[in-house]
């Protein structure tokens, strides 16, 4: 008999729940999408900006985050600095990120990525690991025309659109789109003065090749004289079970080649995190990227970053 009555009192609540609708989610931020005119590489890219949260400091203007690979990376990381935004351990800032209109229903492509974010034209060879995956190689090598475009016609669409200083870029990469992030370092050293780099595929364009013959080792040695006008902190970040690619020592060998350049201007922090693997590395990893790029800067509040940019 207490059961059928448990029974009966349970009936209502099932019913109701089946008649109870689904709504579609709202992102809990003020987030605009622009879907550019096809840009001078072909493609058409799709430009996300969540607005800032508050009012930049006085004497200041809005910071520019760029993200690359946004639908993995953006939405994420707006959510993590809240409070350190809200609470001025970061700049007032816009949050950007360079998207594709061809992603329009919310899954990546990584064909994009590949095309995108690597700088030389890869096709591996009989019994490579990527031989049957023609989506990690196929069309390679875009990295110049992409940043032509992020150079010339997204970011001077950003600046004349939104009222943001020109003089303080962040741009945030990881994995293939890390790589990205490294060659707009060396190669376009005045295009944005902070990095933000975790575990960047830096192997490209060939794992199975010696260090000192691969892309990022033959660009470090190219681009020894670049200047940096002005003041750049670069941020590196990889997970300590990631040596299993060698992309620990490998980062370690590429950091210290950069500072053996002995520029002023550029500032750099490497920091192997305990613990972590590829998959997961970009939580923990983008917070102490992020908030180190400003640490210690006038008009922050002071964080708990151990960063030393000196």
């Amino acid at each position: 008999m207490r059961l059928l009555l448990t029974l009966a009192l349970l009936v209502p609540f099932c019913v109701q729940a089946q008649e109870i609708e689904p709504k579609a989610f709202e992102y809990p931020y003020d987030v605009q999408v622009f879907d550019m005119p096809t840009a001078s590489n072909g493609i058409d890219y799709r430009i996300y900006v969540r607005m800032p949260l508050r009012d930049p400091a006085e004497g200041e203007k809005h910071s520019s985050f760029y993200f690359l690979d946004p639908l993995a990376l953006m939405t994420s990381a707006a959510a993590m600095t809240y409070n350190y935004a809200y609470f001025n351990y970061l700049p007032s800032a816009y949050y950007i990120g360079i998207g594709y209109q061809n992603e329009a229903d919310g899954n990546w492509k990584q064909e994009n990525r590949t095309r995108d974010y690597t700088p030389t034209a890869f096709k591996p060879g009989k019994g490579h690991f990527l031989k049957d995956s023609p989506k990690d190689w196929v069309g390679s090598g875009g990295a110049p025309a992409f940043f032509d475009v992020v150079e010339n016609q997204i970011i001077p669409f950003i600046e004349s659109k939104f009222d943001v200083d020109p003089t303080d870029r962040v741009l945030i990469g990881k994995s293939t789109s890390g790589l990205g992030a490294v060659y707009a370092m060396m190669e376009r050293p005045d295009l944005f003065n902070r990095y933000v780099i975790i575990s960047p595929a830096i192997w490209w364009d060939d794992w199975l090749k010696q260090r000192e013959e691969r892309w990022v080792m033959r660009t470090a040695r190219t681009t020894a004289k670049s200047e940096y006008l002005t003041n750049t902190r670069v941020y590196f970040a990889v997970g300590d079970t990631e040596e299993r690619l060698d992309l620990v020592t490998d980062l370690y060998v590429l950091v210290n080649n950069l500072r053996k350049r002995r520029n002023e201007n550029l500032k750099l922090n490497l920091q192997v995190l305990e613990n972590e693997q590829h998959e997961g590395v970009f939580p923990s990893a983008f917070m102490h990227g992020i908030v180190g790029v400003y640490a210690g800067e006038e008009n922050r509040k002071p964080s708990a970053s151990k960063l030393d940019w000196d």
